[in-house]
């Protein structure tokens, strides 16, 4: 949407958003291997149980409201492809997810559904078979294009949103906390000598991933400024957004996107419903852990399903699927500032983090990545309200 509506205006934010990226991903990746505990102890560690409290429920708002919106985009990215009905699909995926999670096991599951996203290469394809107007693909690029009305700053928003979400810090956390329990042998992270190469191992994870997730999201952009954009389309429905993937599948187009769709909704919903429930177990001192079986720990499992339901029942309120997306994105990006505040003052403190505290690359660019989203989110309430 952000391509369609704002064709080549927003590119640059592929550019600006990595090293915000990389910086959040990797104080959060370092505080679940040093510490070992998950982000809520941290911060009630740092910040006392009210903190904890008020993070965990603007944490449960943004992850619910992102389930139910990821709910209704693999639903309609089914309906792209058979005439099911949107309210039998919805409820028959989150049992599904659910029973995955509480069941089975998520990282076997991601691991197969992972390749439904292969789809998103084809943007990559499409960008360069457009025909865009690279004199302008540049220009957005590297010249940062600003504007204060609402078609600009909605986009903005749900970009930094849905990039840099307040999900991501705790599930990250708790990834590497699990991680850290499964090895084998010495700990890298407690032995000065070997402490440094387990940090740039995690550096280079982040860079590769956020790098990879950057190519792909400035080609989306790119793609669609250069078919719908170009055309004046602006993306109301599922059907329209597949158009951008017409320069090189032709018809295709809508079997592809809709396995794209699919695949990212069928990866994304439980890792939602997982860090939503990490900080209420961390909360209220339940076992954690989706390795963890589930007579070992209900309360646990009881959150990620209660997460999943509220997500389901958020669907059947009216609001079309590709327009909840994309307000759950900026509902991300209002939520996002304070958390990631919270996060970059618990990675610089020396008593908590010691010698793995940050430096100055993590801490510039964590407040920076709060202050950039802060900044957004305020002036697109003042520009919807002033007009």
């Amino acid at each position: 949407m952000a391509g369609a509506t704002t064709r080549y205006g927003l590119l640059w934010m592929a550019v600006f958003t990595m090293p915000l990226l990389v910086a959040v991903q990797s104080m959060a990746a370092r505080i679940g291997a040093c510490k070992e505990e998950g982000l809520g102890h941290v911060i009630e560690a740092r910040f006392g149980r009210k903190v904890l409290i008020g993070s965990v429920v603007i944490l449960l708002v943004a992850n619910t409201a992102t389930i139910a919106a990821d709910l209704g985009g693999v639903a309609a990215g089914v309906h792209l492809l058979a005439p099911i009905p949107v309210a039998v699909v919805i409820p028959l995926a989150g049992l599904a997810l659910l029973a995955v999670e509480v069941f089975w096991s998520y990282r076997r599951f991601a691991s197969l559904i992972k390749w439904l996203t292969l789809v998103l290469f084809l943007y990559i394809v499409s960008g360069f078979v457009a025909r865009p107007d690279w004199v302008q693909v540049l220009k957005g690029t590297f010249i940062p294009h600003l504007s204060l009305s609402p078609d600009f700053l909605g986009p903005a928003v749900a970009i930094l949103g849905t990039t840099i979400s307040p999900y991501m810090f705790f599930w990250i956390t708790s990834q590497e906390v699990q991680e850290e329990a499964e090895q084998e042998g010495p700990d890298l992270d407690d032995d000065p000598v070997t402490a440094p190469q387990a940090e740039r191992k995690r550096r280079v994870d982040v860079i590769t991933g956020m790098g990879y997730a950057n190519l792909v999201f400035y080609f989306i952009v790119l793609a669609n400024a250069a078919t719908l954009g170009a055309r004046g389309i602006k993306i109301q429905t599922a059907a329209q957004a597949a158009r951008a993937l017409s320069p090189i599948v032709g018809r295709f187009d809508t079997v592809l996107f809709a396995v794209g769709l699919i695949g990212a909704g069928l990866i994304a919903i439980p890792v939602l419903a997982g860090s939503a429930a990490y900080p209420l177990a961390e909360l209220f001192g339940w076992k954690e852990g989706l390795e963890s079986p589930l007579r070992r720990a209900p309360g646990f499992y009881a959150a990620l399903s209660a997460a999943i339901v509220v997500g389901v029942a958020l669907n059947f309120v009216g609001v079309d699927p590709v327009k909840a997306l994309v307000y759950a994105a900026v509902l991300q990006g209002f939520l996002a500032p304070i958390l990631l505040v919270l996060l970059t003052l618990v990675a610089r403190d020396e008593r908590l983090m010691g010698p793995h505290r940050n430096g100055w690359f993590d801490s510039t660019f964590g407040f920076l990545a709060a202050a950039v989203m802060a900044a957004a989110a305020v002036a697109l309430v003042v520009v919807t309200l002033v007009g």
